[in-house]
């Protein structure tokens, strides 16, 4: 078999196993991903996440004092 007929034949394999794959009860609902939005869980968690995020908006920051941590010199040796 030549290269370009394996390289045909390859991707021939590959087109039938993303067609085959397409079909699962997963991708006829719409995809995985909606499912799990639509869960009781990920709302939950998403609405505690949302109510984190006002209360924190609603508090000031408090802003670190700016020190400055001083370098470590380097130690070079002396030049001849």
């Amino acid at each position: 078999m030549n290269i370009p007929a394996r390289i045909l034949a390859a991707l021939m394999v590959l087109v039938a196993a993303f067609a085959l794959s397409a079909n699962t009860p997963a991708a006829a609902r719409g995809g995985a991903a909606a499912n799990i939005m639509s869960s009781p869980g990920y709302q939950r968690a998403l609405e505690e996440s949302r109510k984190r995020y006002r209360e924190s908006a609603t508090q000031p920051r408090v802003q670190p004092s700016a020190v400055h941590k001083r370098k470590k010199s380097r130690h070079h040796s002396p030049r001849d």
